[in-house]
């Protein structure tokens, strides 16, 4: 299968997934692995929807990532089962409340599960949290944010909540 056909498929695997969540929201960005610096993509994907600020609400410094580099300083690379796990974690309850997420947690499994087979083998994965703790890769006071490049395609799913 060839990157334009995984690139479908992811799309039509999430297309239900971004949307209202919590107080706040979940969103998805999908497409061609391409180009020297993927964060670059996934940093322009953060800003496109709204959750970086140039300066907190406080007057400090602003708590989100100002630039691709510093979105890299707030991720870690991890292993495909604990992606998979903050995946399912993130969309099936709420990262403020812990109450009903997107998903159910079987169909967040079932959907993610089908995400990293279509990424194939060799799919490398960061995260910015394990759930319990994180590095804020927006504005928000909680954020979970996954990216995956596999198979010549580039996901991110971000959730972001407020309490």
């Amino acid at each position: 299968m060839d990157a334009s056909e995984r690139l479908a498929r992811a799309q039509h695997l999430l297309a239900g997934l971004p949307g209202p969540y919590g107080n706040e929201h979940l969103w998805t960005w999908i497409g061609f692995a391409g180009g020297v610096d993927p964060l670059a993509g996934v940093f322009a994907f953060l800003a496109d929807c709204g959750v970086i600020d140039s300066a907190s609400s406080f007057g400090g410094p602003p708590q989100a990532p100002q630039d691709a580099e510093a979105l890299a300083v707030c991720l870690a690379e991890v292993d495909q089962d604990a992606a998979l796990a903050v995946l399912v974690g993130m969309t099936s309850r709420t990262l403020a409340y812990g109450v009903r997420g997107r998903y159910p947690a079987d169909k967040a499994q079932d959907v993610f599960g089908k995400l990293i087979t279509l990424l194939g083998h060799g799919t490398r994965w960061w995260t910015n949290t394990d759930l319990g703790s994180w590095s804020p890769a927006t504005r928000h006071t909680m954020d979970a944010l996954v990216v995956g490049t596999g198979g010549g395609i580039l996901v991110a799913v971000l959730a972001v909540d407020e309490d």
